[in-house]
């Protein structure tokens, strides 16, 4: 059997097994994900047709229908938003670099230093606007706070401009991603179902590698933006099947396939894993999705429309109520326009004879349910918790300290997963620069002696992480604030603490840059001159009080001695 239709095989077993997730996935979308792709049943490579594509369809407008309420949806968005502001701030350094050993010593300042400058290069590089990685990582962050998984592609650029942006990032619709892990739970195999023009087929590819059909595509005016399947499959090589490929050392396998007519149009390999899997909460070790915070909380986002539904109709009835008028087979039909007059709307006697009929309806007590749903929502998305500190801003440092450890207890666990999948964008950034010869001998970011052949990888100092640690900032301000009276009753309590390992545990749990600290060296040679210039001018005090001290003794001794040898003259020889 061919590796192409060993590649389709695959898919569909992938597919299979994730019909589960779909029609979960396809209500998330409906009321929090308007503008995503949809997940339609039977979209294995066995019926390309049932493949969607967002630009083919307004799925926006129409998924606007059927939803009548939009909180879940800014709360998804304003989650994501928390998240990023939390785990990867664009305005910050979110992760640093250290050696992997555990057991290794604690790095010297010059090996800080380099893994500063090496950090410094790699957000230079994932910055950069022609990387893509901002939008790539906030749409695969928020489709992992919606679905549960979110996956954005890290592919290295082979063309212009790649020594400023050697990666280029790219987010991956969950629609289109069929996923496998490996015995430990890690992703390590992605099948891709998607189109591509034939004019993007060709400039991809080549015309040599595809079909007749496609380049004939490519060269009409009229079918060149004409549409095919194709299946992007990338797994480990030992399960390729095929031990052909460009990169035959590379541990990943890359395979494309032009599904609509079965034939292979690319292969390659990667030396990492190139997509990167962001998990909010795993079900289980061997599944490859995981679960969201919105599919906890799927009941009340439902029963929230639902109720919004019915309020709108009320609202409507109350509103515009319908009328009630009496037959006496002479009134015409009721003109209910502003400013028309109505004759004999009103009896002889003043009765009306044209009432409203008001269905009993109380608009405030279902605005009090809809904010109660809102607000359950908003507290299982946790919205109410970034709202804390905004809600209370005359709380002390220390309140304010422990309201933002308690953020970061409960943000932790999913946070870590997020820094997990980041973890592997430090490992495959890391990879394809040192690849590019970032780290050969003479390159600014080569690594100093004790460094090289050590293996390193991320240490993550974003806000959360300040967070986690926030606890013991909170112990050393309530340590130093019980302390110091007592060190004006006897101030060598203070010898008790090692002020200089305070001032760096502050300064790191404060998450500013160590280029801001002396070296132990630097500190210890300005502390070792201090000393010698403060001895110096304890030398030149005593001196000059010597000095003093000598210049007011000479009077005392010219008398003492005019005493002395006025006696000495009248006594005998």
């Amino acid at each position: 059997m061919s590796i192409e239709n060993d590649l389709v095989r695959r898919l569909d077993a992938l597919a299979n097994q994730r019909t589960q997730w779909e029609a979960v996935w396809q209500e998330i979308a409906t009321y929090c994900l308007p503008d995503t792709y949809r997940f339609l049943p039977g979209s294995s490579s066995l019926n390309p047709s049932a493949y969607d594509n967002l630009a083919q369809a307004p799925v926006s407008v129409e998924r606007g229908r059927q939803r009548f309420d939009d909180t879940a949806m800014r709360a998804v968005d304003r989650l994501a938003s928390g998240m990023e502001s939390l785990v990867t701030p664009q305005s910050e350094k979110w992760h640093g670099l250290a050696a992997t050993d555990p057991l290794a010593p604690e790095e010297s300042d010059e090996e800080k230093e380099y893994f500063e400058r090496y950090r410094d290069y790699m957000f230079a590089v994932r910055y950069n606007p022609r990387s893509g990685f901002i939008g790539a990582h906030q749409k695969a962050l928020r489709s992992a706070i919606a679905l549960g998984t979110g996956i954005s592609f890290a592919e290295e650029n082979l063309g212009a401009g790649s020594a400023a942006a050697p990666v280029l990032y790219r987010h991956l619709p969950l629609s289109q991603c069929y996923l496998a892990v490996d015995a430990q739970g890690e992703p390590d195999t992605l099948y891709r179902k998607f189109t591509m023009t034939a004019r993007q087929m060709v400039q991809q590819f080549g015309p040599d590698k595809l079909a007749d059909q496609v380049v004939r595509a490519a060269e009409s005016q009229a079918e060149k933006d004409r549409t095919f399947t194709v299946i992007h499959a990338v797994q480990p090589r030992r399960e390729a099947g095929s031990s052909g490929g460009t990169n035959r050392k590379a541990p990943f396998a890359s395979f494309y396939v032009d599904r609509d007519h079965m034939k292979l149009i690319g292969e390659s390999g990667f030396y990492e894993f190139p997509f990167i899997v962001y998990y909010w909460a795993p079900v289980d070790i061997d599944g490859p999705y995981a679960q969201s915070p919105v599919m906890l909380a799927m009941a009340d986002i439902k029963g929230l429309n639902a109720i919004r539904k019915l309020s709108l109709r009320g609202l409507q009835g109350y509103m515009d109520p319908p009328w009630g008028v009496a037959h006496d087979g002479v009134m015409n039909r009721p003109n209910l326009n502003p400013g028309k007059i109505n004759y004999r709307a009103v009896s002889q006697d003043g009765r009306q004879l044209i009432v409203p009929l008001q269905p009993g309806a109380r608009p405030d007590f279902v605005n009090e349910i809809l904010q109660a749903e809102r607000q359950t929502i908003n507290d299982s998305l946790y919205v109410s918790l970034f709202q804390i500190l905004i809600q209370n801003p005359n709380m002390t440092a220390t309140e304010a300290m422990i309201r933002a450890n308690e953020k970061g207890e409960l943000l932790g666990p999913a946070g870590g997963r997020i820094q997990i999948a980041m973890g592997r964008d430090v490992d495959r950034l890391a990879g394809i620069m040192e690849r590019k010869g970032a780290m050969q001998p003479g390159s600014p970011l080569e690594p100093p002696d004790s460094l090289k052949g050590r293996e390193f990888g991320a240490r993550f100092t974003s806000p959360l992480d300040r967070l986690r640690r926030s606890q013991e900032g909170i112990g050393i301000q309530r340590t130093l604030s019980t302390v110091l009276p007592l060190a004006q009753v006897d101030p060598s309590v203070v010898d008790n603490f090692d002020l200089d390992a305070i001032a760096r545990t502050v300064t790191e749990i404060e998450g500013a840059p160590h280029r801001i600290l002396k070296t132990t060296e630097e500190r210890d040679a300005a502390r070792q001159a201090k000393q010698q210039m403060q001895q110096a001018q304890a030398a030149l005090e005593m001196a000059k009080t010597g000095g003093e001290a000598a210049k007011n003794l000479m009077p005392a001794v010219g008398q003492a001695a005019a005493i002395l040898g006025n006696g000495m003259a009248g006594a005998p020889e």
